[in-house]
């Protein structure tokens, strides 16, 4: 009887403290969308503001979820893919869908009928035993460009990886700019001709000029060793770099490298939530919002653009790595997949317990 109490009384202790993390939290959470019958990882998400739906690409599964945020609950399912949907970008102007796949792909979907429209190769002169896999990517609204880094083989040395470039606004297929290192990961845009992308096998920004399409410098990510996710602030010229510690999803701390976009210097290195997967910095607000694999968001306060104060980090769940900011919803979407929570030392077949998978709707506050 003991030690069911003190189970109970250690889970009431855990329920309080985390009641008292959301008071005066940056982030509040305000509903759960339930995302049923979905396995496996997501990847990056994209949001349609006018018809208030948020697509969500299930990596793992092969779909591309639809949901309804009037509604709350998918009203859609994009299925069939040949690969895995990675970065989702939705275009208003076009009303069209495009998204990534690890396949080599990039593909293109009415939002109003969800057939596909488009099916694009990306390096199409690389050969499949070349193992290219296209992630995480970047859209240009002024070019309508869609910026994709395709990965090399990272089980070989010395492969190296690309920028795959798509034309959303003919459908075409624009180029391809390499870069020395096989996982070019997180990406920005400066608004003035640049594109950084951090390389995540070198532990390095690369500064691309996307009018001469070649790599103009690169710059060494210091304390942040496995560099994954990027945000910028264009106004102050500082870039916000989500580098994990040790490889995979599970440790704790990572790393929020702050650098000087313009002359690669490294002014801060923060620790923060592990697993690194998306980092977004809101002008308006001057905050860094950091998603990682550990259970929580960290946020982040710019005092100045060489000082950072965090306001608080907010919980989340298990393995929930992707996210995205709604500034004119003001809303903050969570993604967390559907896991097992199981306590030891009680045998799984007894005692574990499935959540499914859900998006979690925060509120921003003041």
């Amino acid at each position: 009887m003991k030690r069911y109490l003190a189970v109970i009384g250690i889970s009431m202790m855990f329920l309080f403290s985390k009641a008292q993390a959301q008071n005066g939290a940056p982030l509040k959470l305000i509903q759960t969308i339930p995302l049923p019958g979905v396995e496996g990882y997501f990847d990056h998400l994209a949001v349609d503001v006018k018809g208030e739906r948020l697509f969500i690409p299930g990596e793992h599964q092969r779909t591309l979820e639809v949901i309804d945020l009037r509604a709350g609950k998918v009203i859609h399912t994009i299925s069939g893919f040949d690969g895995n949907p990675r970065k989702t970008i939705y275009l208003p102007q076009s009303n069209q869908i495009w998204v990534d796949m690890g396949n080599g792909t990039c593909k293109a979907f009415s939002s109003e009928t969800y057939q596909m429209l488009k099916d694009i190769q990306l390096n199409p002169d690389s050969p499949p035993e070349a193992k290219r896999e296209p992630d995480n990517g970047i859209y240009d609204p002024s070019s309508q460009m869609f910026y994709i880094g395709d990965r090399g083989d990272r089980s070989k040395a010395g492969t190296k990886g690309s920028i795959e470039i798509v034309d959303t606004k003919n459908g075409t297929y624009a180029g391809s700019i390499t870069v020395d290192d096989s996982d070019p990961a997180g990406l920005a845009l400066d608004g003035n001709g640049k594109l950084y992308v951090v390389l995540g096998m070198t532990s390095q920004v690369a500064v691309i000029d996307l009018k001469k399409r070649e790599v103009v410098a690169s710059w060494p990510i210091t304390e942040g060793p496995l560099p994954h996710a990027l945000g910028m602030d264009t106004v102050h010229r500082r870039l916000f770099i989500g580098s994990r510690v040790k490889p995979g999803h599970i440790y704790k701390p990572g790393k929020m490298v702050v650098m000087d976009a313009d002359t690669g210097k490294v002014i801060d290195a923060i620790d923060t939530e592990g697993g690194a997967d998306e980092v977004v910095y809101d002008a308006p607000s001057k905050r860094v919002y950091f998603t990682g694999t550990t259970g929580g968001v960290d946020v982040f306060k710019q005092v100045d653009p060489d000082h950072y104060e965090r306001l608080g980090l907010v919980p989340s769940g298990a393995l929930a790595k992707t996210s995205l900011l709604v500034r004119e919803l003001n809303r903050f979407y969570v993604v967390v997949p559907k896991h097992i929570i199981l306590t030891p030392p009680i045998p799984q077949s007894k005692e574990a317990a499935i959540e499914d998978a859900k998006v979690l709707v925060y509120e921003v506050m003041p």
